[in-house]
């Protein structure tokens, strides 16, 4: 249907998609996008990104002004709700480790929070600094991350979040979106009234 969509993600193969929209639930396809179903336990939310393991099992998404990221072990039909310490945020993204066990999550004028055992608990990594964080991306291990900023540049992660580097070599701008290969070697990130940079 023609709805307010503002994310979508796939498993490996392509066949399991997740998607959210602003002000509904979580839709899911188990056939490529051919039906789909909606998830009336993820609640009617201003949802604003979400993320996949590579089986499309386990999902994870955030929503604009909620102090709650939300994640699913069971290809969306329930859903649990993980605090975060320090208040609401306004979340702009989300990324999973292959297996669905490493997450990371960004926030305007926020830290990058992690987890390591699939959004159960949540860290704010201090060495991010608190910058008006648009999109993160992550290889499959989850070790190496890479994240956006608006009217700043693109930063990277080797160590899981722990300490990040300034991509000095990279253009500043209205960051807005960013992808990793697998392997975390090729990064591709994508400027609002822009260009679309590789690493």
């Amino acid at each position: 249907g023609s709805r307010p969509w503002t994310s979508i993600a796939s498993s490996a193969d392509g066949n399991k998609l997740a998607a959210t929209m602003s002000g509904g639930s979580v839709y899911t396809s188990d056939d490529a996008g051919l039906t789909w179903t909606e998830r009336v336990d993820s609640g009617s939310r201003a949802w604003i990104a979400i993320t996949s393991s590579a089986d499309g099992t386990k999902l994870a998404g955030v929503y604009h002004w909620g102090g709650y990221i939300l994640t699913s072990e069971d290809r969306g039909q329930t859903w649990r709700s993980n605090g975060i310490t320090g208040g609401s945020f306004d979340w702009t993204s989300i990324t999973s480790s292959a297996d669905g066990t490493k997450l990371a999550a960004t926030a305007k004028n926020g830290a990058v929070f992690t987890s390591s055992n699939s959004g159960a608990t949540w860290t704010p990594q201090a060495g991010s600094g608190n910058r008006a964080w648009t999109s993160i991306t992550g290889s499959a291990d989850g070790t190496k991350l890479a994240a956006t900023v608006t009217g700043g540049v693109i930063y990277v992660s080797s160590d899981s979040g722990a300490t990040w580097e300034e991509q000095t070599t990279a253009a500043t701008g209205a960051w807005s979106s960013i992808a990793m290969s697998s392997d975390g070697a090729r990064i591709a990130a994508a400027m609002n009234n822009g260009f679309i940079s590789t690493a």
